[in-house]
């Protein structure tokens, strides 16, 4: 049987590991890095944009970890990742809430935007298996519309 000390340190680094990932995740998005980002997905991952799909086109659950590369690479053509700024981390077990703003442009038009967006993530043997985002949609919307 493991002491109360033993699975306190055990669930920190459970904690500093996740936290770790899910910063990472967020740095490698900005880089472009999409394989790096699928490192740390696990085969049955569901990815899922919540919000209008009538203000953003990629407003829906995404099944698996291909689907998700090929998804994340569409929005690439699309939008440049300037990066995101962490307002608050949240680790409870294997669950992630997060407060983030993500600065990106618009490829075609060049214009910018700084999106609200609030993100849930559950990790399952140390990899990502559900990750849904919260964005502002109407904010994502004009960014896609150029303005």
């Amino acid at each position: 049987m493991q002491s109360n000390k033993t699975l306190h340190n055990l669930g920190a680094l459970d904690r500093e590991m996740i936290e770790h990932r899910v910063r990472t995740i967020f740095e490698r998005r900005a880089e472009g890095d999409l394989p790096g980002i699928l490192e740390y997905a696990a085969e049955d991952i569901v990815y899922h944009t919540r919000g209008s799909w009538t203000l953003y086109p990629f407003a829906r659950p995404v099944h698996g970890k291909a689907a998700v590369g090929q998804m994340l690479a569409t929005i690439d053509i699309m939008f440049e990742n300037l990066g995101s700024t962490i307002h608050e981390l949240v680790v409870d077990g294997d669950r992630v809430a997060v407060h983030r703003t993500s600065h990106m442009r618009n490829r075609g038009s060049g214009a910018l935007a700084s999106i609200d967006i609030c993100d849930f993530a559950r990790f399952r043997d140390g990899l990502l298996v559900e990750f849904a985002e919260y964005p502002d949609s109407a904010a994502l919307a004009r960014l896609e519309a150029g303005a």
